[in-house]
C-alpha cells in the first residue's frame, strides 16, 4: 500500500474534475492548483473514467500532496414518479479491476449514444446546429458529456456561460435535455465495492428530498459515505446531511465539485475542505 505523505493540517477536497472527463483542467493543474490552495489532498473522481490518475498521482508526488483517486458514476432511481439523479463518488478502487473497467467502457459507450441525441435535439428542436467534431474536440480525450456541449454553446455565441447553457437548454424539461441510460445505484455501489473502493454519495442537496428516504436502503445495498459538504450546499443542508451521516454509520465526505476555471465558473478547488480525521475514517474502509 502506498505510504502516505506527511501533510499539513489544512484539509481536504476530495471531488474534483479534469479534462479527464469535463474539468478544464489538466490532471497536473488540478494538482498545482490544490497546492496553491493549501490543501493536504485532493480527490481526482472524473466522471465513468480513471484515466487521469496517474497524472494526477505523479504530480501529487511531485508536490508533496495526497492525491485521493477516485471515480464519479451517474445513477438514476425513481423517486414520486419522476426520474432522478443518483451521482455516485468511488474512492480508491483498483484500477486494473475488468468488471469496474467494462462498467466504465459501458458507461461512456452510453455518452457516446446520449451526445448524439443532444446534438439531434438541439438542432430540431432550436435550430441550433452543433458541429459534432468540435464538441469532441473540447473534450479532448476526456470523457464527452453535457459540459462540453455548453461550452460549444459558449463558444458558438448562443450564451455567455456554461451555466446558462444548462439553464436554457441542457437541464432536465429544457430542450437539448436526453436523459441518461439507466444505472441502479446499487449496481455502482457494488462494482465499486467489488473493486475495492468506498462509495460515496455525491451531493445530495441536488436531489429532491424525497430521495433521501433511501438512504437507509443505500446504506444497506453497500453505500459507505455521504457528501455532506458541497459548494452548492447550505448551512442547513449540511447539518441534516451530518444527522444522516450519524443516525446510518456513514463516513461525511465533502469537496468543491470544482472543473472549472471556465466563464462564468470559477475555480472553486479548496472552498469546500474537509477535516483530515472525516479522510482518515474514509481511507480505513477501503480494501487492501
Amino acid at each position: 500500500m502506498t505510504p502516505v505523505p506527511p501533510r499539513p493540517e489544512t484539509g481536504a477536497d476530495l471531488h474534483t474534475h479534469t479534462t479527464a472527463s469535463d474539468g478544464t483542467v489538466t490532471p497536473e493543474e488540478r494538482v498545482r492548483m490544490a497546492r496553491e490552495a493549501g490543501l493536504a489532498a485532493v480527490g481526482v473522481t472524473d466522471h465513468d473514467t480513471l484515466d487521469g490518475l496517474p497524472a494526477a498521482r505523479r504530480a501529487a508526488a511531485e508536490a508533496g500532496l495526497e492525491l485521493v483517486p477516485g471515480v464519479e458514476l451517474s445513477a438514476e432511481v425513481e423517486v414520486g414518479g419522476r426520474r432522478v439523479d443518483v451521482h455516485v463518488l468511488g474512492y480508491w478502487v483498483d484500477e486494473g479491476d475488468a468488471p469496474l473497467m467494462e462498467l466504465l467502457a459501458e458507461r461512456r459507450r452510453a455518452r457516446e449514444r446520449r451526445l448524439a441525441r443532444i446534438l439531434a435535439r438541439l438542432e430540431s428542436g432550436c435550430g441550433i446546429v452543433l458541429d459534432e467534431a468540435r464538441v469532441r474536440a473540447i473534450a479532448g480525450r476526456g470523457a464527452v458529456g453535457r459540459p462540453h456541449v455548453a461550452r460549444a454553446l459558449v463558444e458558438q455565441g448562443v450564451v455567455s456561460t456554461v451555466a446558462e447553457a444548462f439553464e436554457r437548454f441542457l437541464a432536465p424539461g429544457r430542450p437539448g435535455y436526453v436523459p441518461r441510460e439507466p444505472l441502479p445505484p446499487a449496481r455502482a455501489f457494488a462494482a465499486i465495492r467489488e473493486a475495492g473502493g468506498v462509495p460515496v454519495l455525491a451531493h445530495p442537496g441536488l436531489m429532491p428530498s424525497a430521495a433521501w428516504q433511501l438512504l437507509p436502503a443505500w446504506k444497506d445495498q453497500g453505500l459507505l459515505g455521504i457528501e455532506v459538504r458541497h459548494s452548492q450546499h447550505t448551512e442547513a443542508q449540511v447539518e441534516t446531511f451530518l444527522r444522516w451521516a450519524e443516525d446510518l454509520g456513514l463516513v461525511p465526505t465533502g469537496g468543491s465539485d470544482c472543473h472549472g476555471p471556465s466563464p462564468g465558473q470559477p475555480a472553486l478547488i479548496g472552498q469546500v475542505r474537509i477535516p483530515l480525521d472525516w479522510l482518515d475514517r474514509l481511507r480505513e474502509l477501503r480494501r487492501p
